[in-house]
């Protein structure tokens, strides 16, 4: 068969709810050369969220994204179903719904999905199958070790279902299979992949709704107002560089011009300063600015493409990721603009919306005179934000021993009389901050702002970071008041406004799993911060609530105590790990599990437990378990200042 060309590639697209994509007439095989699965929290949480906001906002539909399929040719195939498909696009997303309608009961038939030559995938989605063996258990001779990925995406749907579902899942169940939708477009047999994957490659990428805002923005300007918008956007768009690099790139003085002569902060005051620089300068970034005015489709093609602006005389800034997308930054700084109260609406920071969002900004405005400030006004902010978010907003650093993870990191950039790099935030010394070297000045709001950060995973749930930045905003004309402790004076507000309300602002003690995280993490860190415990602990990303007495104790171990079945959800009896780790030690005893150093040390609240079942002299019991129940809650009572009578059963 010859080999379809470009114009032969037509795909075939189907619109289809779940339940028909997956109702077991079509069975879906992985092939070999596709990555393996890969997804983790983050990823997987923000697709559950997307989700049941879609069911919570009462919409008719939600539309998933697109699966590319071709037929597929194996003749060896084991299978009843008339369908079988390889999937070219879209695996990630396929197998973490396949094991959510698995967790969901809505299917049991393992050959839905297959991963092709690839004996751990298989083995973990079958045992998936048995409802998750026992990670104790003796292994059958031969079988392969399971696909560590598939198995904690699978842990983490569950441990997302038991804590914001409650248990309730039929009303997700019946909106997921019902409500929500893909488009699986399925190309030709015969197709030359490799010449697929480069002619998609080479069409371009597809406008986004950030290209849109941006032209829609740069309509109301003049000209010469059009290249200075563009400059400043293209530059704050690179969000894992420091802004000074990307907004001058090789340009020291025009640096000095706009950040001053130690390059931290924005010393300029308005647009029209940043464009007469730009202009006087000569800077090397060619205008974008095109003569005439354009209309809005002519605008949308024309300022669409986000240039790269990233300076070679400092590729060490790319190691440096940012915690958020630059279309989500978008809408921390259009929220401190338009001046909104401290409500916290999740579609404000939700970046499905950032069309809708600047419409209505744009909107606002009485004439095209008001709406070129306004435009000029916010890209101003942009800037200004921009630059504050890199000194005073956490990163991901790889370099040196992280280059692999990456650490926190809270730097700032610097110039001094004989060298320029980045230092700690809130370092006194003017010098390269070495390899995960901090500051005990700098620790502490790096240790709240990583809580925070681990905490809400999901971007439209960061709303610290808007509280921060307009607080900064406020505070940045007067140099001396912009210290450490007015900073982390707000976040510990911030934090404990949110445990206030998920733990004592209730009729009745959560238990289980409707504790929610931010009290887990925040008793980590006041018994970091309070109690000195644990002094080389960093936050990570756990979601996986860890019942210290399990719940159900595994076989053939004895402990010298134990925990009432009334009482295992209880705060006193639950730490917080990550999912794989949950898996390794689920059913332990606590007298075994005090001896995972390495679990253990994810948590001041998991290794002060810990310290209490290795003591020769005491039991993880009824008492023991009461007793750090009531120090954990009179912790949290004594910071945030409040007395709570309802410790029952204890």
């Amino acid at each position: 068969m010859d080999k379809p060309d470009h114009k032969t590639l037509e795909l075939d697209p189907k619109l289809l709810t779940i339940a028909e994509l997956l109702n077991g007439e079509a069975c879906y095989t992985v092939p070999i050369y596709q990555r393996n699965y890969a997804w983790q929290m983050e990823q997987i949480e923000q697709m559950l969220r997307d989700i049941q906001d879609a069911l919570n906002d009462q919409k008719k539909s939600y539309f998933l994204g697109n699966l590319i399929v071709t037929r597929h040719q194996r003749s060896d195939r084991s299978t009843a179903a008339p369908y079988n498909y390889e999937v070219i696009d879209g695996q990630q997303r396929l197998t973490t719904l396949y094991l959510l309608l698995r967790l969901l009961g809505h299917t049991n038939d393992q050959r839905l999905l297959q991963y092709e030559s690839r004996p751990r995938a298989t083995a973990a989605l079958e045992h998936i199958a048995q409802e998750y063996p026992d990670p104790a258990a003796p292994s059958v001779a031969g079988q392969h070790s399971e696909d560590a990925a598939i198995r904690q995406g699978y842990k983490i749907i569950e441990q997302y279902l038991k804590q914001y579902l409650k248990g309730d899942t039929q009303n997700f169940t019946d909106f997921l299979l019902k409500n929500v939708s893909v488009v699986r477009a399925t190309l030709p047999t015969g197709t030359d992949f490799n010449r697929y994957f480069e002619i998609m490659n080479t069409r371009g990428q597809q406008l986004q709704q950030v290209d849109i805002v941006k032209a829609r923005m740069m309509a109301h300007l003049k000209e010469d107002e059009r290249a200075c918008f563009a400059w400043i956007w293209n530059a704050c768009a690179e969000m894992d560089s420091y802004v000074q690099m990307t907004l001058t790139p090789k340009d020291t003085n025009m640096r000095t011009g706009i950040f001053g002569d130690n390059w931290s902060f924005v010393s300029v005051v308005s647009f029209n300063e940043l464009m007469t620089i730009r202009t006087s300068q000569s800077s090397a970034q060619a205008s974008v600015a095109d003569s005439g005015g354009l209309e809005l489709t002519e605008a949308i093609i024309k300022y669409s493409t986000t240039e790269d602006l990233v300076s070679e005389e400092d590729m060490d800034n790319v190691r440096f990721r940012s915690i958020i997308t630059f279309p989500v930054f978008l809408l921390h700084v259009l929220k401190i603009v338009r001046k909104y109260d401290a409500t916290e609406n999740e579609g404000h920071l939700d970046d499905k919306t950032l069309v809708k969002r600047f419409t209505e900004f744009l909107k606002d405005t009485s004439n095209d005179d008001e709406a070129r400030e306004e435009v000029k006004r916010f890209a101003f902010e942009l800037l200004r934000c921009r630059n504050l978010f890199d000194s005073y907003i956490i990163k991901r650093e790889y370099i040196g021993a992280n280059v692999d993870e990456g650490d926190w990191s809270l730097q700032l950039i610097f110039q001094g009389e004989k060298t320029s790099g980045y230092k700690n935030t809130y370092s006194s010394e003017n010098r390269e901050t070495e390899d995960g070297c901090i500051d005990e000045a700098t620790r502490e709001l790096l240790m709240l702002e990583s809580m925070l950060r681990v905490t809400y995973t999901s971007p439209r749930t960061m709303h610290w970071i808007t509280r921060l930045l307009r607080l900064l905003l406020e505070r940045q004309q007067d140099a001396a008041t912009l210290n450490k402790s007015i900073l982390i004076s707000e976040l510990r507000d911030y934090a404990c406004e949110k445990v206030n309300a998920a733990f004592f602002e209730v009729e009745e003690q959560p238990q289980g799993f409707s504790i929610e995280r931010i009290v887990f993490t925040y008793l980590d860190y006041l018994l970091w911060k309070e109690r000195g415990a644990e002094p080389n602990f960093k936050f990570t990303f756990r979601n996986s609530i860890e019942h210290f007495y399990p719940q159900n104790p595994r076989d053939g171990q004895s402990g010298k105590g134990k925990i009432s079945p009334d009482k295992l959800n209880y705060l006193g009896n639950l730490a917080l790990v990550s999912v794989s780790d949950n898996s390794k030690f689920s059913n332990d005893l606590p007298e075994t599990k005090a001896t995972f150093d390495k679990i253990v040390q994810q948590s001041p609240k998991l290794a002060l437990m810990a310290r209490i079942a290795k003591k020769k002299e005491t039991k993880w019991d009824d008492q023991q378990m009461c007793d750090h129940h009531k120090e954990m809650i009179e912790l949290l009572e004594k910071d945030l200042q409040t007395n709570w009578h309802k410790i029952h059963g204890c």
